[in-house]
């Protein structure tokens, strides 16, 4: 009995080690990223930061969570049916959620593709024209929100033992607006759970980059 303990003890050390050896084999899709996040169009400027998480629930599936906050104090456009463009203090909180899947094309290239609701909460002030007397601004509070969706596909390219690049295609639809990006990320392997993550955007629609650099902590 004693023996058959010590045969299914180390045959379960064996398989650990060797799913171990095939996991570390392929992309990780388990991952914390925290860093700074710049948004530069045509109609808005802002800065912030972004928090994110992707968690591999599957051999194929992970799940993704991201939240952002801009500061915004230069837009040109219109919010709450207000036109705007000076004295502007505007916070644009992104809360995203949602799933991917993701395949091996090569032992170094997977495709991925991912879906997420997005949520933007704009609050803050601006100073719009006075109805009564328009050479004059009056102040004015916005509390607004738009909601739709974003969809993603990318590649995951393992170009050296320490470079990964993503190109990736977006398509955005949220609110009113509905546009597609295409861009370009870089991972560098630092060590074994940390990674300096770049990440660019362009949308041709309102000439909007979205820019992200951080870091990455894998678990």
């Amino acid at each position: 009995m004693n023996n058959k303990r010590l045969l299914a003890a180390a045959a379960s050390a064996c398989l650990a080690v060797l799913a171990n050896s095939a996991i570390a084999g392929g992309f990780n899709y388990t991952f914390a990223e925290l860093g700074y996040r710049n948004l530069d169009a045509d109609s808005i400027e802002g800065d912030g930061f972004r928090a994110s998480f992707s968690f591999g629930a599957t051999e194929y599936i992970h799940v993704v969570g991201d939240y952002s906050r801009l500061w915004v104090d230069e837009f040109d456009g219109t919010i709450s049916g207000h036109s705007t463009y000076t004295d502007v203090n505007l916070d644009i909180d992104e809360f995203k959620i949602g799933f991917g899947g993701h395949y091996p094309i090569t032992d170094k290239i997977d495709i991925v593709g991912q879906v997420t609701y997005v949520d933007d909460e704009i609050t803050g002030d601006v100073k719009v024209p006075d109805p009564d007397n328009p050479p004059n601004l009056i102040k004015t509070n916005i509390n607004d929100s738009e909601e739709g969706y974003e969809a993603t596909l990318f590649g995951r390219i393992q170009a050296t033992k320490k470079f990964e690049l993503t190109p990736h295609v977006v398509h955005r639809d949220v609110g009113s607006d509905s546009d597609t990006g295409f861009g370009l990320g870089l991972v560098y392997q630092l060590n074994r759970k940390f990674a300096l993550r770049i990440r660019g955007t362009h949308f041709s629609d309102d000439s909007a980059t979205n820019l992200f650099a951080g870091l990455r902590l894998y678990m």
